[in-house]
């Protein structure tokens, strides 16, 4: 993680790699998908995210697909390989800290045109979440639960998809209710575009949610959050016979690293 790369998560409160994944390895999970796509759910209009603001209403639900990384071979290689992604390390390393795990199981967030948006939500101010909050303190990020978001297709301007408030992960007064709705202080809002194969890692303390689906092109987004390698925000699971010593490190249960934890280093 570059100096510069550092500055903007302190100020922002996310950063994005670009082209993490190469085109042959979103090709890969792009195809995995489309194998499993009849077993996507649409979310319903009961449970709806838009926090019924005229902004963020949408013509029906976004798609939701889980359990790729249980798929038979080959479809689930290219998942696997993305929960511990060598280009992915170096950055959770940082701002987790060595030993980081992966706390909620991946799945696929999918938007087709005219799907809803969701309210904007994050833990900062005024309260203190101990599961989720941004600290920075002696030199080094502490971060609770910390979301990974791959894209396998292009966001660009316009489109919708995910938002940030930039800074709010750090501020001291709750956001303001319209705000959360999209109906208020739109300037302070940013959209974040990104090419397929790039991800954008944001702490969950940051406010964000998402806008409504404009373009013509579906959204897929994979998303998996990860704690600190001492934390869990979900109930621990157990690791699956079929993890090997890499993804058995980044699957661990919960407890200190100087328990002798696993860890990744910069490069693997």
């Amino acid at each position: 993680m570059t100096d510069n790369e550092k500055y903007l998560f302190d100020l922002n409160g996310y950063t994005v790699i670009e082209g993490m994944l190469s085109p042959d390895e979103v090709a890969a999970a792009n195809a995995a998908i489309e194998n499993h796509i009849d077993t996507m759910r649409i979310r319903p209009r009961e449970q709806a995210l838009n926090g019924e603001s005229p902004a963020l209403e949408g013509e029906h639900g976004r798609g939701e697909l889980g359990g790729m990384l249980h798929w038979p071979e080959p479809d689930c290689l290219p998942f696997r390989e993305i929960m511990a992604h060598p280009k992915l390390v170096p950055y959770l390393n940082e701002i987790l800290g060595k030993g980081f795990r992966m706390d909620h199981q991946m799945f696929l967030l999918s938007m087709d045109k005219g799907a809803e948006g969701f309210i904007f939500h994050g833990s900062s101010g005024p309260g203190f979440d101990p599961n989720q909050y941004y600290i920075f303190k002696n030199g080094r990020f502490h971060n609770g639960l910390t979301v990974v978001g791959v894209q396998l297709t292009d966001v660009t301007p316009g489109d919708g998809g995910l938002i940030v408030v930039p800074g709010s992960h750090k501020s001291n007064f709750p956001c303001p209710p319209d705000m959360r709705k999209y109906l208020a202080h739109q300037e302070n809002v940013r959209q974040i575009v990104c090419k397929a194969g790039d991800a954008v890692i944001f702490t969950e303390a940051v406010t964000h949610g998402t806008l409504p689906w404009t373009s013509d092109t579906p959204r897929r987004t994979l998303l998996t959050r990860y704690t600190a390698g001492n934390m869990a925000y979900t109930p621990s699971y157990d690791v699956p016979e079929w993890a090997d010593e890499r993804e058995r490190a980044v699957m661990e249960k919960p407890y200190h690293t100087r328990l002798n934890r696993p860890t990744l280093d910069d490069g693997e």
